[in-house]
C-alpha cells in the first residue's frame, strides 16, 4: 500500500471523517423495525468542489478502514461505470487492492467496486456468501435517495457509511438526514481558487434581451424531476440559427481552444457537433448509448490533442477528470443547482502542466441568472437539511416581461479571472475573508469593499450596509431607492430590484417590492 499524501484540507476533511466513525459503536444499528433510524454519528455525508480530490480522500478513508479494522469489507458504489473505473483507477495508484468482477460473488477480499446497478441485482448472493460490508462509501452521494441505495443501507444498517459530492442538494428540496447523520463541508469553491487549488475563469452569458435568453424564459414545461422538458428545450433551441450563434461563441472567445459542450439531447449534440465539423471544429458527439469503446476512444482523442471539443449529454456533468479542459460551453439550459455546478466545475481543475490555465465558460443559455457564478456562496447545510431546494431562482423581471422584441445583442463578460492574485495560505485567507469590510470614499459619496489595504469591490455603489453573516445590502450608484445584496467577496446575490429588505435566517429574507408587497428571497 502506497502513501496517500495529501494536502492541508484534504488532511482536515480526513481527520473530521475518522472523528465521527472512531465515536460512533461500530456494530450500532442506525435503523429499527420501523426503518426509522435510532442513533447517529456512523454515517456522513462530504461536500468538496469538483477537481478538490475527493478521490484522494475517499481512498484515505479506505485505508484508514483497512488499518483500524480486522474484518469487515469496504463497498464502493457508484452509479455510472465511468465513476466505478475511476475509483477502481484510484486504488489502482495507491496499490489497494480490490475484488475483479469475474470473481466478485464468490472471492474473498476487503475491497469491492461496485455499479449501483449490479448490487442491486446480486446483493441477496453476496449476503449468502457471508460478505459484508463494514464500510459503505457512496460516489455522487445527490444520488444516494432513490430506492436502490436505500435498500442498500437498510440491509447493512451496521456499517459505517459516507456519502461523497460537490452537491449535496435536490432540486424537490429532499433531506439526506435520513440516510446520513451529518454534513462535513470543505471550505469554498471561491476559496480553493483564491489558494491556487481551483483554476480562475471567465464567465460570458448571453444578454437579457437576446434571441435565445427569450426563448429560454418562455419555456414551460417541466420533466418529472422538476426540471426543463427535455423535448420543448430541444423544439426550441435545437434550431441552425441557435446552434450557429453557438459556434459563433466559441470563435469569439474561445478560438483553437479544447472544450466540452454540454447539450440538450443527443440530436441537438449530434446537430452541434455536425455544424462545428462542418467550420473547422473538429468535435464528437457523445451520450450514454454511445459505445463504450467508443467514448473511450474519443476521450483518448480528446485528451490527445486529436479533437477540439467533446459535445456530450449528461455524460461528462460528473466524474470525468480532464485537466487541460480549456472552456466549457452550455448550450443546455438547466433549473438544476447540482447540474450547473457539475458542468461548470468540470473546467475548473488545475493543470500541472498549464500553471497559467484560465477557464472560459461560455454560457449561451443564461444560466447564470438563476444561479449566480460558480463560486458564488452556497449554504449546503440548509440544503442537506431538506430546508432549502438546490433550484435555480428565475429573475424576477423574466415574470413582468410576456413579449419583448429580441435582439442578438454581444455576450456579457460577467466575471474575468483574477490572475495576478498571489496564492493565500489557509491562515492568511481566514484573515482576509475575517477582515472584509465597507469602505467609502470620502467626497465622492462610493462605497467598496476591502480587506486591510487590497481592494475587493472598487467604490462603485453609493451605500453598502455592514454584514450580516457573509451578506451586506447594497443601493446602486445611480438610485438610492432600490436595494440588492451582495456577498463578501463583492457578488450580487440579489440584483437591485427591491425597496429594501427583511433578513429572516441565514438562508432566506423578505424583499419589499414597490408596491409594499413582500417577496420571499433564497440566498
Amino acid at each position: 500500500m502506497k502513501e496517500i499524501r495529501l494536502f492541508d484540507y484534504q488532511q482536515e476533511m480526513l481527520e473530521n471523517i475518522t472523528e465521527v466513525f472512531s465515536a460512533a459503536v461500530f456494530d450500532s444499528v442506525l435503523y429499527n423495525e420501523k426503518r426509522k433510524r435510532v442513533n447517529v454519528g456512523s454515517s456522513v455525508m462530504v461536500q468538496m468542489p469538483t477537481g478538490t480530490g475527493k478521490t484522494y480522500v475517499m481512498a484515505a478513508v479506505v485505508k484508514w478502514f483497512l488499518d483500524t479494522y480486522s474484518k469487515g469489507e469496504v463497498w464502493l458504489i457508484a452509479h455510472r461505470k465511468e465513476l466505478v473505473e475511476q475509483m477502481e483507477r484510484t486504488l489502482d495508484r495507491f496499490a489497494l487492492d480490490y475484488g475483479e468482477k469475474d470473481d466478485e460473488l464468490t472471492a474473498k477480499v476487503r475491497i469491492r467496486v461496485l455499479s449501483i446497478q449490479w448490487l442491486t441485482r446480486n446483493i441477496g448472493d453476496l449476503e449468502k456468501n457471508g460478505f459484508r460490508p463494514g464500510l459503505i462509501i457512496v460516489d455522487e452521494a445527490h444520488h444516494s435517495l432513490a430506492n436502490s441505495y436505500q435498500d442498500v443501507f437498510i440491509r447493512n444498517h451496521k456499517a459505517l457509511k459516507i456519502g461523497m459530492t460537490a452537491t449535496p442538494c435536490r432540486m424537490k428540496q429532499a433531506s439526506f438526514g435520513t440516510l446520513f447523520s451529518r454534513l462535513i463541508t470543505s471550505p469554498s469553491t471561491r476559496d480553493f481558487i483564491m489558494r491556487g487549488y481551483l483554476a480562475p475563469y471567465n464567465y460570458v452569458v448571453i444578454g437579457m434581451k437576446s434571441t435565445d435568453q427569450q426563448i429560454i424564459n418562455q419555456l414551460k414545461g417541466r420533466g418529472s424531476d422538476g426540471d426543463y422538458s427535455v423535448k420543448e428545450m430541444d423544439e426550441k433551441l435545437n434550431i441552425p440559427p441557435a446552434i450557429q450563434r453557438l459556434y459563433n461563441s466559441v470563435m469569439k472567445y474561445a478560438a483553437g481552444k479544447k472544450g466540452i459542450v454540454y447539450a440538450i439531447d443527443i440530436d441537438h449534440a449530434k446537430a452541434i457537433a455536425e455544424c462545428y465539423n462542418a467550420l473547422g471544429i473538429k468535435a464528437v458527439a457523445l451520450d450514454s448509448k454511445t459505445a463504450a469503446k467508443t467514448r473511450k476512444k474519443a476521450v483518448e482523442a480528446f485528451r490527445e490533442g486529436e479533437l477540439d471539443c467533446l459535445v456530450n449529454v449528461n455524460l461528462f456533468d460528473e466524474g470525468f477528470d480532464c485537466p487541460d479542459v480549456e472552456y466549457i460551453q452550455m448550450a443546455r439550459p438547466t433549473l438544476s443547482l447540482a447540474k450547473y455546478l457539475q458542468m461548470v466545475e468540470r473546467g475548473l481543475r488545475i493543470n500541472k502542466k498549464d500553471p497559467k490555465k484560465v477557464c472560459m465558460i461560455i454560457d449561451n443559455v443564461g444560466n447564470y441568472r438563476k444561479f449566480g457564478l460558480p463560486d458564488r456562496y452556497r449554504d449546503w447545510d440548509a440544503m442537506f437539511e431538506g430546508d432549502m431546494p438546490g433550484k435555480g431562482a428565475v429573475p424576477s423581471y423574466v415574470k413582468k416581461v410576456n413579449c419583448i422584441i429580441a435582439v442578438d445583442d454581444e455576450m456579457m463578460m460577467v466575471k474575468e479571472a483574477e490572475t495576478g492574485r498571489k496564492k493565500m495560505t489557509a491562515e492568511e485567507l481566514r484573515t482576509f475573508k475575517e477582515n472584509i469590510v465597507p469602505f467609502e470614499v470620502k467626497g465622492e459619496w462610493r462605497m467598496g469593499l476591502k480587506s486591510g489595504d487590497e481592494i475587493v469591490l472598487p467604490p462603485i455603489y453609493s451605500y453598502i450596509s455592514d454584514f450580516k453573516g457573509i451578506y451586506a445590502v447594497f443601493h446602486p450608484a445611480n438610485n438610492h431607492m432600490v436595494s440588492g445584496i451582495i456577498d463578501k467577496y463583492g457578488y450580487v446575490i440579489v440584483p437591485a430590484e427591491y425597496r429594501g429588505f427583511h433578513f429572516i435566517n441565514r438562508y432566506s429574507v423578505l424583499g419589499i417590492k414597490d408596491n409594499g408587497s413582500t417577496e420571499r428571497i433564497m440566498l
